[in-house]
């Protein structure tokens, strides 16, 4: 973080913030940290405050929102995204994480059990319903999202789409990976299926430049390996008309 910084800015809101040593070293690398969480902490300087709500901040106000482990929680994904790009200057980043449901060993587990995980269980309203506050609700794991579908949620808050990377290694994936040239004929197949389809239904069709984004995007080692994923975005300079 400290070599970006200057590429980055100062300003930085963590949404959900659960403290800990990733806060603790931006404040230490100089970052003007603001916290916001729906649980108050005593030693959480922000505020208290529903992620799936309106963001209690100006137009423009941070360099970087950083959301850790926090996209999989809310029911209203599409409107924090777009108010985690309402909040940001023109330029600025966004920067999230989630758990991957489409690694190799998630998709195996998936057509096993319909779930990412062997033995987690399934979502339900007793396990997975961590607390409720009224009308205002914590889920655990309920709303967990494909990089696809969180790609499509970056492009229309208006963000550009820079970077996607993983953490930790999948045993089970690497496991798997025999499978790949299955997978690649499939990716293939999925592309120029969905081309034809359009075509015959006269719709619009991406542009070659953005189907090979996304069949690389379907390649992704991190996407296909890795428990994590690491999505940066950046609002352009001058946002789009609309995009909120």
């Amino acid at each position: 973080m400290r070599t970006r910084k200057r590429e980055f800015g100062t300003r930085l809101l963590d949404i959900p913030s659960g403290g800990g040593p990733v806060v603790d070293g931006a404040r230490a690398a100089g970052y003007d940290v603001v916290e916001q969480d729906l649980f108050p902490r005593p030693t959480m300087r922000g505020v208290c405050a529903d992620a799936c709500a309106a963001l209690p901040f100006r137009d423009g106000a941070f360099d970087v929102v950083l959301s850790m482990e926090g996209i999989e929680h809310f029911e209203h994904q599409a409107g924090f995204v777009r108010e985690c790009a309402r909040v940001l200057r023109p330029g600025g980043w966004l920067l999230l994480t989630t758990p991957n449901v489409l690694t190799l060993g998630a998709r195996a587990t998936h057509l096993l059990t319909g779930g990412r995980v062997l033995k987690q269980g399934f979502v339900n309203e007793v396990a997975t319903l961590r607390s409720r506050d009224g009308q205002r609700l914590y889920h655990g794991h309920a709303f967990l999202i494909d990089a696809f579908r969180l790609r499509y949620l970056v492009r229309i808050a208006g963000l550009e789409w820079k970077e996607l990377a993983g953490t930790t290694l999948s045993g089970t994936s690497l496991a798997l990976a025999p499978l790949l040239p299955l997978l690649y004929l499939a990716t293939a197949v999925a592309t120029r299926g969905a081309r034809a389809r359009l075509r015959r239904a006269q719709r619009p069709r991406p542009t070659p430049a953005l189907e090979h984004e996304l069949a690389g995007l379907a390649r992704s080692r991190a996407l296909l390996f890795r428990k994590k994923l690491i999505v940066l975005a950046q609002k352009p300079a001058e946002a789009p008309l609309g995009a909120h």
